[in-house]
């Protein structure tokens, strides 16, 4: 015997969620319950009770990471607010379909080797009806390679208040690309130990970020910036105590260091 039950998800439509069993045989259709999956959902009304599969999504990013394999993909299926998450082994998060509202705070805190990708979800860190004010949007700890993409990070006002923060204990190399950072008190920060930290900012808009919107803080740290608009902070770009800043010189900045420029091939 088979029981479909139909519910209706705010903003996602009607969908079909099966719950089907072998009744009166002997046997049960069942999956197992704590094994590793490649690809996970979250949804905004979602149950960290579930399995965290299409038709039965997890509600908090934090649950769809023990639940994912490595290397694997959690996908997000609609705006949510879906908490913090530190995550230590490689993985992506992406939207499933169009891009979605996450309120959320995002730790990578992978080995030396060890890539993440980010791609088509914006994610804010104010949700006042919740009593929400997180501290960022991406904070990079430890990890090889990192890759935003086409991401929106915004509303990030609390403690250190950063969109995106590069403090790994390992060099790291972080790509932000087609992205929107927004009205955060620091846009990006760069300021791993020992000179760590790479940012490539391409083709992005940062705008009104209040204090910078590239601080790069530490000799060694850098940034290489491309086709990039930095407007409306106090410093469009703020490099401290040996921080480096480099331009293909196709970008805006209308306030605060001027980079390095570098030759166009």
């Amino acid at each position: 015997m088979a029981q479909v039950q139909a519910t209706r998800r705010q903003g996602s439509g009607w969908r079909a969620v099966l719950a089907a069993g072998l009744l009166g045989g002997g046997a049960l259709v069942s999956s197992p319950a704590y094994a590793l999956i490649d690809q996970t959902w979250i949804a905004a009304e979602g149950s960290d009770a579930a399995t965290c599969q299409a038709m039965d999504p997890c509600l908090t990013l934090a649950k769809a990471v023990t639940m994912t394999a490595t290397n694997g993909t959690i996908f997000v299926m609609d705006s949510g607010v879906y908490g913090a998450a530190t995550i230590t082994r490689p993985m992506s998060i992406r939207s499933e379909i169009g891009r979605p509202v996450m309120v959320a705070q995002i730790t990578l805190a992978g080995g030396a080797q060890d890539r993440f990708v980010i791609s088509d979800v914006d994610l804010e860190g104010t949700a006042t009806a919740s009593g929400i004010a997180y501290e960022y949007g991406v904070k990079v700890t430890g990890a090889l390679e990192v890759l935003l993409q086409n991401v929106g990070i915004r509303y990030y006002r609390a403690g250190a208040a950063t969109g995106v923060q590069i403090v790994s204990a390992y060099t790291v190399r972080v790509t932000l690309d087609n992205s929107t950072v927004y009205a955060n008190q620091v846009g990006v920060l760069v300021s791993s130990n020992g000179g760590a930290g790479h940012l490539k900012l391409f083709r992005s808009l940062l705008l009104a970020n209040y204090d910078a919107g590239v601080r790069v803080v530490g000799t060694g740290n850098d940034v290489l910036m491309a086709g990039n608009n930095v407007l409306g902070s106090t410093k469009a770009l703020d490099l401290q105590t040996g921080g480096v800043g480099k331009s293909y010189g196709n970008n805006t900045l209308t306030s605060g260091d001027i980079p390095t420029s570098m030759a166009m091939y």
